[in-house]
């Protein structure tokens, strides 16, 4: 990682990428903002727009990170790219992000869209999609994360994402109770602020539905989204705030329900049908660790829980370990197959495994063949989560049969 926007900023030139027709959405935030994006591309594409989408990380293989009305990029398109910027950069060195960034970059401006949609990577001011200027940006829910590179605190955090915002240009908060420096940043760069419970709600009248509104008098009786979990209602009512606030964009309200109940993301609570049943999730701070213990007791109020856990060592491991605490039957760890994966040693030396005992395993596949062998097929589930480096093998396993 190098966060200095100089050297991207200079190959996008040359490579005349650096400006595009399409309205652009810019998705900045801790936790959310992968959901919001699928939310936001299922109804857009709904409505007849064709749409661009890029995200990280991927889960299955690096061709998901770009989308074409939600078809990821071929690996020819993406290669190719990759040899334009290559033979482009010249004596400019890039890191991962950036050339993917680039090649994302290059496929949409072949492809002649309507709307692009860019998830940033990490923080937002200095991250490499914010070299091109939103129409309206989006910032979701935020957490401790990632606090050696974006702040110690979540002011500090808060400030980075905000550098998203621009000139003029509205900005959608898709929580309550929004921070200080993001009311400070938008009040310097005369950005309009649309927030959450105060200009724009969604809120859940029965179980089946609930009710988008805003201040501008939109009223809409909502479909579920197809992501399950309760949070989902607010990255959705961001999605349709975000879509409401831009120029040029127009709201159908049948496409748009048909976008809310078509939209899907892998790993975001994702159930997996399975004897017994497999819940994958993401889930890789605290914030969203909080976010699983409430869907599971939502929609497995009976059940018994059995967990399948690997993590990164730059997380705040114990306050997320001392969440889950009598949450699990039993516990089956390993490390992933990244650079940055705790060691399985060191997480079964956790003060916590103290009391919840682990079983230890040399990969994430035996950890969830070890859940799978203690596993009561009528009255128990399994779930794997940590970050998205633990739900890949299992998805792999799941797509490869």
């Amino acid at each position: 990682m190098d966060f200095n926007l100089s050297r991207i900023k200079e190959v996008a030139v040359r490579l005349n990428i650096g400006k595009t027709k399409s309205k652009v959405f810019t998705i900045a935030g801790t936790n959310g903002k992968g959901s919001t994006v699928a939310i936001l591309e299922s109804i857009l594409i709904e409505s007849g727009y064709s749409v661009g989408s890029y995200t990280s990380p991927h889960l299955l293989e690096f061709n998901e990170r770009i989308k074409i009305n939600k078809i990821p990029a071929s690996t020819k398109e993406i290669c190719n790219a990759f040899e334009i910027i290559e033979e482009s950069r010249k004596d400019i060195t890039l890191t991962y992000f950036e050339f993917s960034t680039l090649a994302a970059f290059i496929i949409f401006s072949q492809k002649k869209l309507d709307i692009l949609i860019l998830e940033v990577g990490l923080g937002g001011r200095l991250d490499a999609v914010n070299i091109i200027d939103s129409d309206v940006s989006v910032i979701t829910n935020i957490g401790l994360d990632h606090t050696s590179i974006l702040g110690s605190n979540m002011e500090k955090i808060a400030l980075e994402k905000s550098g998203v915002m621009r000139k003029y240009k509205p900005t959608i908060v898709g929580y309550s109770g929004v921070h200080d420096s993001i009311i400070k940043y938008s009040n310097e760069v005369d950005a309009t602020l649309s927030i959450f419970n105060k200009h724009f709600s969604g809120k859940i009248y029965n179980g089946k539905k609930w009710i988008f509104e805003n201040i501008d008098g939109v009223r809409i009786e909502c479909e579920y989204p197809g992501i399950r979990g309760d949070i989902q209602i607010n990255n959705a009512a961001t999605a349709i705030q975000a879509i409401h606030s831009c120029d040029g964009i127009e709201l159908n309200k049948k496409y748009l329900q048909d976008g809310l109940k078509k939209s899907e993301i892998l790993g975001r609570f994702q159930i997996l049908n399975t004897v017994p049943e497999t819940i994958l999730d993401i889930a890789h701070n605290e914030q969203s660790i909080s976010l699983l213990i409430n869907n599971i007791n939502k929609y497995y109020p009976k059940k018994k829980f059995h967990a399948v856990f690997s993590v990164l060592k730059d997380k705040n491991i114990d306050e997320m370990l001392n969440l889950l605490k009598g949450i699990f039957k039993s516990w089956h760890i390993a490390e992933s197959d990244n650079d940055r994966a705790l060691k399985v040693t060191e997480l079964n030396e956790k003060k916590f495994f103290l009391t919840e005992r682990a079983s230890s395993y040399d990969s994430i596949v035996l950890a969830y063949e070890g859940a799978l062998n203690v596993s009561n097929t009528e009255e128990d589930v399994i779930i794997v989560f940590g970050s998205s480096y633990t739900v890949a093998p299992i998805l792999n396993k799941k797509y490869k049969k």
